[in-house]
């Protein structure tokens, strides 16, 4: 199997939503020990990811960490067929087009990603199935980052409301409290968005934290249906069953991993902070 540095940064971009910026040394540790080439085989890339996995899974848990492995085993696997199948991945311009598409089009119904894989693979080239495998996974990330970046806006002006100038080491702490709140970030960034804030409230009404109405709605929608049957009925309806689909189809399985994905519970939290060490920052609300 090549394609070894796509691969990577698969990975990379794939920690980063659980690790922010540890995510780039995670892979570069783990490289130490076993590097990725165009000659690299599938125990190539199996022993790569079970050395993530092993890396992550303090900082994750067992479960999650598990999880993680295997996603990008999946990834592993749908590469490897691409190559057997001749088919081609995405290319420069195709990322392009998908990141405006998503800009202007932030939940696509079915409708709308078999729509938009026909007229990038008529316009690009390459095979359907695996260009709209890799449409939907833009789109479960693009949400994943859209409902991460609400949740450190919220936290920031939490932050702000609780100190209106707050020191160095209560914004060192409120860094800290992010990173163990799995919420993906870069610290510079953070930094920034929390300074440019401060200046905005000095002489502005607080910023809203509000984001496109349809994914808020998918996110209510998760938190208020009990069950995955009800909750399958109801994507379904909407024309978003494309989103709790694997391999296999539509699987208990397959609607848990999609919840987690898109509302880490408050067992992942404690579960880390238990594992890091930290159980006395843990209270019961």
């Amino acid at each position: 199997m090549a394609e070894s540095n796509e691969f990577e940064k698969y990975c990379i971009q794939t920690l980063v939503i659980h690790f922010g910026h540890l995510a780039g040394g995670i892979i570069k540790k783990v490289k130490i020990n076993k590097t990725l080439n165009d000659k690299s085989n599938n125990n190539d890339f199996k022993e790569f990811i079970d050395l993530i996995e092993t890396n992550i899974n303090i900082l994750a848990g067992k479960n999650k960490a598990n999880e993680i492995g295997n996603t990008l085993r999946g990834k592993a696997l749908t590469m490897e067929g691409k190559q057997k199948k001749s088919g081609s991945v995405l290319t420069g311009d195709m990322e392009k087009e998908i990141d405006t598409f998503l800009a202007k089009n932030s939940l696509p119904t079915e409708k709308d990603v078999a729509d938009y894989t026909k007229y990038l693979t008529l316009k690009y080239g390459g095979i359907e199935k695996n260009v709209e495998k890799e449409i939907i996974e833009k789109i479960k990330i693009h949400i994943k980052k859209t409902i991460n970046h609400k949740k450190i806006k919220e936290e920031i002006n939490d932050l702000l409301l609780r100190f209106h100038e707050p020191t160095k080491n209560d914004i060192d702490d409120f860094v800290n409290y992010i990173r163990l709140s799995k919420l993906a970030f870069q610290e510079d960034e953070l930094r920034d968005e929390i300074e440019k804030e401060r200046l905005y409230r000095k002489f502005h009404s607080p910023n809203d934290t509000a984001m496109p109405s349809e994914i808020n709605e998918l996110i209510n929608l998760i938190k208020n249906t009990n069950n995955n049957d009800a909750l399958t009925k109801r994507l379904r309806k909407q024309e978003l069953s494309y989103l709790i689909k694997n391999e296999s189809g539509i699987t208990d399985k397959s609607v848990s991993e999609f919840v987690n994905l898109m509302t880490p519970t408050e067992k992942d939290t404690r579960d880390t902070l238990e594992e890091l060490g930290l159980k006395h920052l843990i209270h019961d609300k």
